[in-house]
């Protein structure tokens, strides 16, 4: 513990990790992070004052607080098999993946009879608004345990929102990626439906701008590719077609535009492009006709 600060050791210093692991540093937390696929992010850390564990477990066992932010479920679940086993009771746990809820729930139970504490709290924003302590945080946990929750995840976010208990705060970040996601596909299938109608790209821009089609999807994507620049909305085909995956089985039978949009990403997935940029989808594919 630094300064009453308990230390926080990030599993997935990414893009998004990161961010929150700067702003945790900047808020006097002790942070610990394990070796990444993006070194040079890690290593940034390190010089400003992070310290490396060896592994997920090293780090887990030296941590009072545990923050993964890792792909998705099947990755929370594999980490749990690595960290549980050297867990301390009291622990907190806060996965701020986009997981299923379902996944959330099952591994909180395995980490409640470990006697450490549980808690999901995705965020809204990017890298940017991760790095400058911007984000929401999205929270499902006991209510006793959300002030300890909100000590960690306030140095990163500047709204904090409990939406209920364990898998709360999951559910509600994929409503809220079925609506960013959900209209980057049709913001896809707008501009691309523009170029073949020949209805200029920035006269379109413009008047959405100042009316009911603005969004900050819109200018996130849209504004940059009128410049050129096709990678404004830095989030992955792979990754946004996972969370409408995961929208689609928590709505269920309700899950109609849902569904569709998931198809648009899952296809973009099936041929090649998932790794990049949601964005990127505005873009004609060289197979286009």
């Amino acid at each position: 513990m630094s300064g009453g600060k308990p230390a926080v050791g990030v599993l997935g210093a990414g893009m998004m990790g990161a961010g929150m692991a700067a702003s945790l540093l900047r808020a006097g937390h002790t942070v610990l992070v394990t070796p990444h696929r993006s070194r040079s992010a890690v290593d940034r850390l390190i010089a400003a004052g992070a310290e490396e564990a060896a592994s997920p477990a090293d780090l887990a066992a030296r941590a009072e607080v545990v923050l993964t932010c890792v792909p998705d479920g099947p990755a929370v679940e594999a980490l749990s098999e690595t960290i549980l086993p050297v867990l301390r009771p009291g622990t907190l746990w806060i996965d701020a993946t986009t997981s299923d809820p379902d996944v959330t729930r099952r591994v909180a139970g395995r980490v409640a009879d470990h006697g450490a504490i549980f808690a999901d709290a995705p965020v809204t924003g990017g890298p940017a608004q991760a790095e400058a302590g911007e984000l929401a945080s999205l929270v499902g946990c006991r209510e006793t345990d959300l002030e300890r929750v909100e000590t960690v995840v306030r140095t990163y976010s500047k709204v904090v929102r409990r939406f209920g208990d364990i898998g709360a705060g999951h559910t509600a970040k994929l409503l809220n990626n079925l609506v960013t996601q959900g209209t980057m596909a049709l913001l896809a299938e707008a501009f691309s439906g523009a170029r073949t109608l020949g209805v200029d790209w920035q006269a379109l821009y413009d008047v959405m701008c100042t009316g009911a089609a603005r969004s900050g999807t819109l200018e996130k994507a849209v504004g940059p590719a009128l410049r050129g620049d096709f990678d404004g909305s830095r989030f992955a085909i792979c990754n946004a077609e996972k969370d409408l995956r995961y929208a689609v089985a928590a709505l269920g039978p309700r899950a109609e535009l849902a569904r569709a949009a998931h198809d648009v990403l899952a296809r973009h997935v099936a041929e090649g492009r998932g790794d990049a940029f949601v964005s990127r989808m505005l873009k004609p594919h060289p197979d286009a006709s």
